[in-house]
């Protein structure tokens, strides 16, 4: 069985555990290969950026003839319209990925994160791709060491830590390739992200009284929050797909609860512009 890997939208969170069990199981792992640029401009009228990459992903692996694709339910499950829920790519990317990619293959829908639960729904899938049942026991606990929940993230980029914080929804902030040409404008002034594990960081946001309900917007409260509490963080810059105004209503409500400035910017603003409100924001006019 050939089953195909995203990419992006939060693999880091996930494959560490799936991809070794799968190769255990004798599927054949299908990547990407065309380049990100193409996959970020997958024609998906009205959806953010980072979605529009993973629908391009997806529409590639289907393109390749695989059996399956693995995807990610980034949302553990919670499903909720208040905050980013509002826009549906960023509540159940599975629900909204058929119709703008006609004919998929099954989708293979697993937790978002490794710990509770990844095992059963292992064992449930692996039934599905190894007939032995033996098999599927014996590639379990191969690999059940690999299930350890994510730790902070840490980006790919070199940059001293200074007097902006940025936060961003997880799958924005963690796909580095969204946003180079803001992160090189702003580097500067110090960049600096909240170095603490996404369950931290939920249990902070939730923390904060917002009503926000989707697992990710409490990891982007929580980040913001942490960051501002930061001595040496005098501004908080809130990025977010412009596309998605539940996402501009979640930015505008965390604001309010942060003791420092916010900047609020969205994927497509300009990254010299960002640059000018930054400067102004932290008192270098």
């Amino acid at each position: 069985m050939r089953i195909g890997l995203l990419d992006t939208w939060l693999p880091r969170r996930y494959q560490p555990f799936w991809r070794p069990f799968l190769a255990e199981l004798g599927a054949e792992l299908v990547v990407p290969e065309v380049p990100f640029e193409e996959a970020r401009a997958f024609p998906a009228e009205g959806v953010g950026e980072a979605a529009r990459a993973a629908l391009g992903r997806i529409a590639e692996l289907k393109a390749r003839g695989v059996d399956r694709i693995l995807l990610p339910d980034i949302q553990l499950g919670v499903e909720a319209e208040r905050g980013s829920g509002a826009c549906p790519w960023v509540r159940d990317l599975a629900a909204v990925a058929p119709l703008f990619v006609p004919g998929l293959p099954p989708l293979f829908v697993v937790p978002g994160e490794l710990g509770e639960g990844t095992l059963a729904r292992a064992a449930e899938l692996g039934a599905g791709i190894q007939e032995n049942p033996q098999k599927v026991r014996l590639a379990l606990e191969r690999t059940r060491a690999k299930v350890a929940p994510p730790g902070p993230f840490r980006p790919g980029w070199a940059a001293p830590e200074g007097a902006l914080g940025l936060a961003a929804p997880p799958y924005v902030l963690e796909e580095e390739r969204l946003y180079p040409g803001l992160r090189e404008a702003l580097m500067p002034f110090g960049l600096t992200l909240a170095d603490r594990a996404p369950a931290e960081l939920r249990a902070e946001g939730a923390r904060l009284g917002l009503r926000l309900k989707l697992p990710t917007d409490l990891e982007w409260a929580g980040a913001a929050h942490a960051l501002a509490r930061r001595h040496d963080v005098r501004a908080v810059v809130l990025l977010y797909e412009g596309a998605c105004e539940g996402s501009a209503r979640a930015a505008r409500w965390i604001a309010e609860r942060l003791p420092k400035p916010a900047l609020l910017v969205t994927l497509e603003e300009d990254p010299e512009a960002v640059a000018r409100r930054a400067r102004m924001a932290l008192g270098e006019n």
